[in-house]
């Protein structure tokens, strides 16, 4: 079984196929094939912790990602991604494009490892499409003797944005929820719709060559991305604006092309999803494999998923549970709240930040009402009436801290000697 994984940075759900009015036809063009996850979460909403999470089945901290990997962290489950057991499984195996798993110019487990970078560089207008076209090139004339893992990564739409195609700017009602309607935000939130599109430009290119080289009946080709947009209030935080992710998914026993699911899913659940239709051996974790909702069936109920914040920039303990009622979020060392290293530079912040929207005190507990307020707007921790389930999500995130043994249960998360850390007020 071949398995295709193509990711992006940055993106959270602010994509065509969900809705948001910004250019991504040949994303459009495959969620038409493929199941749609309408509550899929990561992780973490930082870029290694969710990436290492997503391609090894285990929750940040049981990897040991607790950082950015060019940041000075590391894996200390390196043998568990994928890419290194699908090769000792037979696989051919490649990558074009980013990887945020290991360091920038650390060694990589990949049997090919293509071109990454144009000469304008990675955050050139032009990279994902010179990605791209490696990745179409290599598809093309690959022996095809074996099942192949090629992992494609996109840049775009991480920052820095591409300039503004002025076509493609977004309307008001394009704005996330939460950004302010003010102009130099909305040209910010521009910048990040003419990034998708250029990313969803070069996605096309590689998607053209997998259907011609790549049988459906024998692929698995899957897209997502590792968190939510560089906005403030998005990523690096633990509400659905930051750990909400596109997820769309195509099998070969896939039950319903074009259909969507409500199921709460975690990015964790890839691995062992993937792991089942490449026949590799099950391995200890929080996931399950999604194939029998893929296959037109059910999954268990499951308690809920959960995320975390260890290290972006600066240190920022969180830790949160999602049902599919309600959403606790804990902060852990209030003393270095709010961290607005960890907001990406940008317009759109300086904005916020300019005019008091940044650095509200922050509280230990948030408590949301997802039937009542989808939006995450009415904190509800304080509230008498919601005593019972705060007790209950409580115990609940205890008791995963506990089974998965995380560090910050004990008290400060250790950072590895040499790691860049920036104070939580740095820029």
């Amino acid at each position: 079984m071949n398995i295709v994984y193509l990711h992006c940075h940055d993106a959270g759900r602010w994509l065509s196929p969900y809705g948001c009015p910004v250019r991504t036809p040949q994303l459009a063009a495959f969620a038409r094939t493929a199941l749609r996850f309408d509550e899929a979460h990561c992780a973490a909403p930082t870029c290694s912790p969710s990436r290492v999470a997503m391609l090894t089945g285990l929750s940040p901290h049981e990897a040991g990602m607790v950082g950015l990997a060019h940041r000075g962290f590391a894996m200390t489950r390196p043998e568990r991604h994928l890419a290194v057991r699908l090769r000792a499984h037979g696989y051919e195996t490649a990558l074009a494009g980013i990887q945020h798993e290991w360091a920038f110019q650390a060694p990589l487990p990949y049997e090919h490892v293509l071109p990454r970078e144009s000469p304008q560089g990675v955050s050139s207008p032009e990279n994902d499409w010179f990605v791209a076209t490696r990745a179409a090139a290599f598809l093309r004339e690959r022996r095809r003797d074996r099942p192949l893992f090629l992992s494609c990564g996109f840049y775009f739409p991480h920052r820095v944005f591409p300039p503004v195609e002025v076509e493609r700017l977004p309307t008001a009602d394009a704005l996330p929820p939460g950004l302010p309607d003010v102009p130099p935000v909305r040209d910010d939130f521009a910048g990040y719709a003419t990034a998708v599109s250029r990313m969803d430009d070069a996605l096309g290119l590689v998607m053209r060559a997998v259907e011609e080289t790549c049988p459906k009946e024998e692929t698995v080709v899957l897209f997502t991305t590792d968190h939510g947009p560089a906005f403030p209030g998005m990523k690096c935080r633990l509400g659905a604006a930051g750990t909400g992710v596109a997820l769309l998914l195509r099998t070969p026993d896939l039950a319903r092309p074009g259909a969507a699911t409500a199921e709460l899913v975690s990015q964790i659940d890839l691995y062992p999803t993937l792991g089942d239709y490449a026949g590799l051996e099950p391995l200890a974790g929080e996931g399950r494999s999604l194939r029998p909702l893929l296959r037109g069936g059910s999954l268990a109920a499951r308690p809920g998923v959960f995320s975390e914040v260890s290290f972006h920039v600066a240190y920022e303990p969180m830790r949160a549970v999602r049902t599919m009622t309600h959403l606790y979020v804990r902060r852990f060392d209030l003393g270095n709240h709010p961290a607005l290293a960890n907001v990406d530079e940008g317009p759109a912040k300086r904005w916020c930040e300019a005019h008091g929207q940044l650095g509200a005190p922050v509280l230990e507990e948030e408590l949301y009402d997802l039937r009542l307020d989808p939006g995450e707007t009415t904190d509800l921790a304080a509230d008498p009436a919601h005593a019972e389930v705060l007790r209950e999500l409580r115990m609940q995130l205890a008791g995963w801290m506990e089974r998965t043994s995380d560090p910050l249960r004990l008290g400060k998360v250790p950072a590895p000697a040499g790691a860049r850390i920036m104070p939580p007020g740095g820029r």
